[in-house]
């Protein structure tokens, strides 16, 4: 068994940055709902301290919506249900009178948390106030934050000539009390627009009232993946948390604000090996090393290469080629993490794997350039292609008025891959330059039969 462990250690994982653990678990959470709703359990559980990196946030999105936060009247069977089901999941009675009496957006249960003295610090991406680029207001974020106690800076290190022109700070993760960590594909974020609202149900219904925004429209569907580590690994987390904070607080003499370490999180037992990779651009951080790193980049290669029967893919996007939507390469050379990963699928194909690609219809930006790296796989493999075993799927929702059947994309965000029912990513990198190499991002990947199964019956 250890030499079996030790070499599904040495096959499949990315080296040089973080280890990996085989006494941290995982579950994974499809969809904003399932995902939000456990953040607010655990913020609310939450005894010594919160950490949370977004790309975005909008602070009175609500975590917790419907018959999820009111069941029913005061009393009656329904909220008797709900109640005694929060106090089994550990909240004690004062969060669970919160929980009743309150909204649960996240400025609220922020705000709460830091009324019982439970330190709260929050790192925002800085994202420039352009068109195309800007989807929610940072300085706008950072005070409503402030106003309820939340220690909030943004971080701008992609600021300056010498980032990719598009570069963001792109992870999406929570760290609870250094035992718990969520990381993923999810920002507690409805954008500017009103629309792509990220809190959704896995049946994705063509309107819902528990989504409908301040003008009464309802946002496009929005699918996507999470994941809770607990664990050792959770600690990975928080040690790429506190060199990013760290990072930008000494950039900005702020000493005062200096995270310390704190102790590891305690082995849980466990039959899941599991490792945490990021990607950091070059130039982003003090403490990054000159090249970068691009473990996740190292995972999805090895992932790929060991593929003996099936890839299944979810992600925004798909590309060969850089881009910004459109290739341009005097804004960039191009990626050759994606030209190896996409040359290692056309591999796959070759030797009789089968590959399903779930890809948004309308993606904000690139289509043309995943149309045309579908295009390149498809002349790379056409026997898998005549045989059926390269599959591309969007997702939508219908509903039938008295004019017709009415249709709408849902917008597929989740960045997921699993191999062989055996090996499963999850995290916030896209299939792009941009998550191989030039955004700062995060996955957890695992290697369990049973997780990998039980994720993709979930999607």
């Amino acid at each position: 068994m250890l030499v079996q462990t030790e070499q599904l250690i040495k096959n499949w994982w990315a080296e040089g940055d973080i280890p990996v653990h085989t006494t941290s678990r995982v579950v994974y959470l499809v969809d904003g709902r399932s995902a939000m709703l456990t953040f607010c359990l655990h913020f609310l559980k939450a005894r010594k301290y919160i950490y949370i990196a977004n790309w975005g946030m909008t602070p009175d999105l609500q975590l917790v919506r419907g018959k999820d936060h009111r069941a029913g009247p005061d009393g009656s069977p329904e909220q008797e249900a709900l109640v005694d089901g929060l106090r089994a999941q550990g909240l004690e009675q004062a969060a669970i009178d919160f929980w009743c009496t309150n909204d649960l957006s996240v400025q609220a249960v922020l705000g709460y948390v830091v009324s019982r003295g439970i330190e709260v610090k929050v790192l925002l991406w800085d994202c420039p106030m352009l068109p195309g680029l800007a989807h929610y207001k940072p300085k706008e974020a950072r005070s409503q934050l402030r106003e309820a106690g939340v220690m909030c800076i943004l971080d701008d290190s992609a600021h300056g000539m010498v980032h990719h022109p598009t570069e963001s700070l792109h992870q999406k993760i929570s760290i609870v009390d250094g035992t718990h960590a969520f990381v993923g594909g999810l920002d507690p974020l409805i954008e500017l627009s009103g629309d792509f609202d990220r809190w959704d149900s896995p049946s994705h219904p063509f309107a819902s009232p528990f989504r409908c925004n301040k003008e009464g429209k309802i946002p496009h569907p929005w699918h996507d993946a999470h994941a809770l580590i607990e664990g050792p690994a959770a600690r990975d987390v928080e040690h790429n948390f506190r060199q990013r904070w760290n990072s930008v607080v000494e950039r900005h003499a702020w000493k005062e604000l200096l995270l310390p370490e704190h102790p590891p999180a305690p082995p849980v037992e466990s039959k899941t090996i599991v490792q945490v990779a990021r990607t950091i651009p070059q130039r982003t951080y003090s403490f990054e090393p000159a090249a970068g790193i691009q473990g996740i980049a190292q995972q999805y290669l090895n992932g790929l290469r060991n593929a003996h029967r099936f890839i299944y893919l979810e992600n925004q996007y798909f590309w060969l080629h850089s881009g910004l939507g459109i290739v341009l390469p005097f804004l960039g050379s191009d990626c050759l993490a994606m030209e190896h990963l996409i040359r290692e699928l056309g591999d796959a194909l070759r030797r009789g794997v089968t590959l399903a690609l779930v890809l948004p219809d309308h993606p904000n930006i690139g289509r043309p350039d995943t149309d045309a790296s579908l295009a390149h796989l498809r002349a790379e493999a056409p026997e898998a292609v005549a045989q059926g075993r390269f599959q591309v799927f969007c997702l939508g929702s219908s509903t039938h008025q008295e004019d017709g059947e009415h249709y709408r994309p849902i917008y597929v965000h989740a960045k997921v891959a699993i191999v062989d029912d055996l090996w499963t990513t999850v995290g916030s990198a896209n299939f792009n330059n941009r998550g191989m190499r030039d955004d700062t991002e995060m996955n957890v990947t695992t290697l369990d039969a049973e997780l990998a199964q039980g994720l993709r019956l979930m999607l």
